[in-house]
């Protein structure tokens, strides 16, 4: 850390004005002409939305993902007492408070609950005597509960810790600091909790039968991952404009470039030990999720995801010079965060075939993946089709234009950063050694 005295430019770098208008109003209109379109796009299918429904849940749990990140983040920042990260920390806090848009979002999955989730049949349920012993948690009263439980959580803490901190732009109150170090001990802890349950009810209870007590983690290692990924975006977009031209340097690059890679290294190494304990046991109710992901053209995106997100940014960001150099550093946040989309898609997609009649069908006493393969020839591909692809790039426009005009409306309301934080000099001044 160095004492060095940073000098931080006019005023007005520190506020978005009208430059937030036009991705407001882009990211509204964008987002309701795409959820339009995907709608009439899903009729147009004729499978009874079950293509639209499924692309819609992946891109929703992108930004829901993103969304708790971000709030993962912020908790992080005042239980550490960190002081580098306070910088990019109300970018982090407008990305926190989606909350509330997404779950407005979630009315087209209430909508359709009954065909995502296939536990909420009684006649699938009462056919496998290990599903029946599943009900007591499984069920659709117990399930939206929960996700009240999480929602408010969620909502709450997003909330309360950006509205202190947007107070302390007023007095510069060090109590307001110690306040959000407190709460943060617990929120923190919550979070945490919060994602792997919601890893087992939003992902793992699409495939009920099978078992993995390692899927939760795996789901909040994409959490951890993703924030990491967007808010040097952010970031140099906002300096492009001229925004925060001296407040953010490449000492700060270079921590957010290493907090992405140790969590893109944490999600290969979950992944490895699902994996590894699945392949060892070779138990059918748990090897299931992979026969479902290494059938036809699914082998291909779990190796391309193997590469995608493990294997080549291992090399590709290992660097100390990426890390400080916005051009390859964007390029890797681009490339992480399209491959925590097809993690998503891996996870839900397959699901799309595999819980039909003829899925099913297929799936029955058969664990031998070229027999598979025979007996769902014709379905494996369904959301693999052309149009099941211009469905999933229009739900991710959607969703993501709505996610973006609310964080950037958020962020017109407020200091882009925390002017009379106690911590802002320190953090100003880092320095990587």
């Amino acid at each position: 850390m160095s004492n060095k005295i940073i000098q931080l430019g006019p005023k007005d770098q520190f506020y978005l004005d009208e430059l937030g208008a036009p991705i407001i109003s882009g990211g509204l209109i964008a987002g309701v002409i795409a959820l339009v379109a995907a709608a009439a796009l899903g009729a147009a299918m004729h499978d009874g939305w079950r293509q639209f429904l499924f692309s819609y849940l992946t891109a929703w749990l992108l930004f829901f993902v993103i969304s708790a990140s971000s709030l993962f983040f912020v908790l992080g920042h005042h239980l550490f007492r960190a002081s580098w990260s306070v910088v990019v920390r109300r970018l982090a806090e407008a990305m926190s408070c989606n909350f509330i848009p997404l779950l407005v979002l979630t009315i087209p999955l209430l909508l359709g609950f009954h065909k995502i989730f296939i536990w909420t049949h009684s006649s699938y349920v009462h056919s496998d005597s290990n599903l029946v012993n599943k009900t007591s948690y499984l069920n659709v009263p117990f399930f939206m509960i929960r996700s009240v439980i999480y929602f408010a959580f969620l909502i709450g803490l997003s909330l309360y810790f950006r509205n202190m901190s947007i107070a302390q732009d007023q007095d510069g109150s060090v109590s307001r600091m110690l306040r959000l170090q407190k709460h943060a001990a617990w929120g923190f802890l919550a979070v945490f909790w919060i994602m792997n349950f919601a890893g087992a009810d939003y992902v793992m209870s699409l495939q009920p039968k099978w078992l993995s007590y390692m899927a939760p983690g795996f789901f909040f290692s994409g959490v951890g991952m993703a924030v990491y990924a967007v808010l040097p975006l952010a970031a140099m977009w906002l300096q492009r404009k001229g925004k925060l031209a001296k407040s953010i340097t490449v000492e700060h690059y270079h921590d957010l470039g290493k907090w992405l890679y140790g969590w893109a290294m944490f999600w290969a190494y979950i992944g490895f030990a699902q994996y590894m304990l699945i392949w060892y046991a070779n138990v059918p109710k748990e090897t299931t999720f992979f026969l479902f992901r290494t059938v036809g053209p699914w082998m291909y995106i779990t190796i391309a995801l193997l590469f995608g997100h493990f294997i080549v940014p291992f090399f590709g960001l290992m660097s100390r010079h990426v890390k400080r150099h916005k051009g390859p550093l964007a390029f890797w946040c681009l490339w992480l965060l399209f491959f925590a989309y097809i993690d998503l898609f891996w996870q839900v997609q397959p699901l799309v075939w595999v819980n039909t009649h003829a899925g099913l069908a297929a799936v029955a006493n058969n664990h031998d993946p070229y027999k598979l393969l025979g007996a769902a020839e014709k379905i494996v591909w369904n959301p693999l089709r052309p149009m099941s692809l211009a469905l999933d790039a229009l739900c991710l426009v959607g969703i993501g234009g709505l996610w973006l005009a609310h964080t950037f409306y958020l962020l017109r309301r407020s200091a882009l950063m925390p002017v009379r934080d106690p911590k802002l000099a320190e953090g100003l001044a880092l320095e990587n050694m």
